[in-house]
């Protein structure tokens, strides 16, 4: 089974992959910034400030592509600890008749925040449950639990079918029975990608008991960049905080060190191929600041990301460098976000 850290050290299909995608999206906002068309209506937010919003409910489900910044929704209300963390390139899913606390924070290199979101009008998950029976289960969003947002890393089959989606979206004159086409297929992609890493979590799960080092940290590998808990992993786990903490404390060992264990290790791994900047590196190993990130590093390494990358650069002649840089996105008239 192809893991996170796999996807990450496929630069060449995703990251091209990704940079057409955003080249579609540009192209799309330049046509029509909301438009739709037989089951959706699509629209792009934009943002230089921070937002908060309570949600009492979404009337349809949202299929969200974070483009730029961090979204950051609230679980447990406006005051709760539990917190879902969209960053860029990731998606969300989000049922509708959930109530959702929201926070849009910009990016804090760009200075802005931006999504490309979907809206379903019609049930496209009515034609899937008829086609995959077995894989849908419920309405709203076919196999997806209804009672709570869902987030999806950006991997190569989920960006082609956005790529496909947006593509047809740009033909002159799209039929709605094609989009309606593009639309199932994206939602039995995400499907089936949420359907893996559901699979990776009970594989995680069952290795408890015999290793619970390595559970945490198959659990943690698979989604380095979300802002991991003690209580998300042990509830992922099926056990409780207690139990967990008790577990690799017999091992002398703690959650926290064991979330960086992993973190640094694909940090090593990145900065080593020479083909991602430290932002780059960061965002992937779930922080929001290159300088709390090069901190910590060289806590850990006793040099910076930046020399570590170089040392390896230089040892390694054969290999292009890349400095990492990305590109600042076009002034766009703000949104709303959603």
């Amino acid at each position: 089974m192809t893991t996170q850290l796999t996807r990450l050290l496929e630069p060449s299909d995703h990251a091209e992959a990704w940079r057409s995608l955003k080249d579609a999206l540009g192209r799309l906002e330049r046509a029509s910034s909301s438009s739709g068309a037989g089951q959706a209506r699509w629209m792009e937010f934009f943002t230089r400030t921070r937002e908060r919003m309570s949600i009492k409910q979404l009337p349809r489900p949202i299929i969200a592509l974070l483009l730029d910044g961090s979204k950051r929704i609230l679980l447990d209300g406006p005051h709760g600890n539990t917190q879902l963390v969209a960053r860029e390139g990731q998606i969300l899913l989000m049922p509708p008749g959930v109530p959702l606390e929201v926070v849009n924070e910009p990016d804090p290199e760009r200075g802005v925040y931006r999504t490309f979101a979907i809206e379903l009008l019609c049930e496209v998950d009515e034609r899937l449950q008829r086609r995959y029976p077995t894989l849908c289960v419920q309405r709203g969003l076919g196999g997806f639990e209804a009672d709570r947002p869902h987030l999806l890393r950006s991997a190569l089959p989920s960006i082609q079918a956005l790529i496909h989606l947006v593509n047809t979206l740009l033909l002159p004159g799209a039929h709605a029975l094609l989009i309606t086409h593009r639309l199932e297929d994206l939602v039995l992609t995400l499907l089936l990608q949420h359907r893996e890493q559901l699979e990776e979590a009970r594989t995680a799960s069952s290795t408890l008991a015999l290793d619970p080092t390595l559970a945490v940290r198959t659990l943690v590998r698979r989604d380095p960049a979300r802002p991991w808990t003690v209580e998300d992993v042990a509830r992922a786990l099926g056990v409780s905080n207690a139990t967990l903490r008790r577990r690799l404390g017999a091992r002398g060992l703690s959650f926290r060190a064991l979330l960086w264990k992993e973190r640094l290790d694909l940090a090593r791994t990145l900065l080593r191929s020479g083909r991602h900047g430290v932002l780059e590196v960061a965002t992937a190993c779930g922080y929001d600041s290159a300088s709390r990130f090069a901190e910590q590093f060289r806590r850990s390494e006793g040099v910076s990301p930046s020399e570590y990358r170089a040392q390896h650069r230089a040892s390694s002649p054969h290999e292009r460098p890349h400095d990492g840089a990305r590109e600042r996105p076009e002034d766009a008239p703000a949104l709303r976000a959603l």
